[in-house]
């Protein structure tokens, strides 16, 4: 009997797999396609939060699609989990590398999910800024990062084998998802849906759209440069990925604080945008290994952004009405210029100088 006992346990300890489960194409695509329907009901809840489309309830057509869309994820990697489980994996490496902890970001969501139920209940519902700062939500935005950068953890992870359209589309739109994540969350600094007030006659109280304008550009391209040289540091993108990108992100945003509609016009020149770093891209070919072109680079990209944004305000308005920016050249100009600068530094944080050797080392 005790010869058998040891003979099941050395069995069942070989059938036990280590390390983590592969991640095929159709868990890569399944995964972002789920994200992507997630995004597409967060900005929709946001848009009714800023459309006064909110009432009393936490029952709202609007959470329906957010959280439907959310245990549709849920159930993707739950079911993926316990599939993998009962292959003979551990239960801590039941999911591809990078997933687990997306897993995890689902549990604090549905935790979170309920506390902001309860939230709602005591003290109402969020209107505006209100619907970003609430300490519910931003514990829902905590799980949601988790389980949204969970493809481009795994991507990460992987040798890249393609450059190929196929093989890249679940990173660049779970990038593209993650870049619009960030901008959802920043929208009270954002200058794509409150561009317009750059139009017409300078407002009399010009200081506090001056810097709302700065920082708008200055927080906003930042994010986007911070996307492109995470993106530049790991991975070739086929060409057109940060056009799409830009582009749908500047949709997206619209489409939340749509003004007017003619506010879509914004559109195109961010996708124009991204198809100047992806052409940059190849140019420049930035890389640790070659930091002047990195440091030129990342100066170029922000500073390019902001005045393709700006040339295009202007042309809107003179189409409009025949008024252009009331900015003087020192701002329209200037302000690009000092974007950019804060490129050039960001670009440190991703290959910083090298540390000389002491002398002591030396020897």
């Amino acid at each position: 009997m005790t010869t058998l006992s040891r003979t099941i346990t050395a069995t069942e300890k070989a059938t036990v797999k280590t390390g983590h489960p592969a991640s095929p194409l159709w868990f890569e695509y399944g995964m972002v396609v789920l994200c992507a329907a997630f995004i597409f009901g967060l900005f929709l809840d946001g848009w009714a939060h800023n459309h006064g489309r909110v009432d009393e309830s936490f029952f709202t057509p609007w959470h329906a699609v957010l959280y439907g869309s959310f245990s549709l994820v849920g159930i993707f990697l739950v079911g993926n989990h316990f599939r993998n489980v009962t292959r003979g994996y551990a239960w801590s490496r039941a999911l591809p590398l990078g997933y687990m902890p997306g897993l995890v970001g689902v549990i604090i969501f549905g935790m979170a999910g309920g506390a902001d139920m309860v939230w709602h209940t005591l003290f109402g519902i969020e209107e505006n800024l209100e619907a970003l700062i609430s300490p519910s939500h931003l514990a829902l935005a905590v799980g949601a990062f988790l389980f949204l950068t969970a493809p481009i953890r795994s991507a990460y992870a992987r040798k890249q084998t393609s450059q190929s359209w196929r093989e890249m589309f679940p990173l660049i739109l779970a990038l593209t998802l993650l870049l619009s994540f960030l901008t959802f969350f920043t929208q009270y600094a954002t200058y794509t849906g409150n561009a317009f007030e750059l139009l017409g006659n300078r407002p009399r109280d010009y200081w506090y759209y001056d810097v709302f304008a700065i920082a708008g550009l200055l927080i906003t391209t930042m994010l986007m440069l911070g996307i492109v040289l995470l993106t530049t540091r790991r991975w070739r993108l086929p060409f057109g990925a940060f056009g799409l990108m830009f582009g749908i992100n500047a949709l997206l945003m619209v489409w939340l604080l749509e003004g007017n509609r003619t506010q879509y016009l914004l559109v195109p020149a961010f996708a124009l945008a991204g198809l100047g770093v992806d052409s940059l891209i190849r140019i420049l070919q930035p890389s640790s290994e070659r930091v002047m072109q990195l440091r030129l680079f990342a100066f170029i990209v922000p500073f390019g952004i902001a005045l393709i944004h700006l040339v295009t305000l202007m042309l809107i308005g003179q189409l409009m009405n025949g008024d252009g920016l009331w900015w003087q050249i020192h701002m329209w100009l200037g302000v690009p210029f000092t974007v950019g600068i804060a490129g050039y530094f960001l670009s440190f944080i991703m290959t910083p100088p090298a540390i000389a050797a002491s002398d002591e080392e030396q020897r």
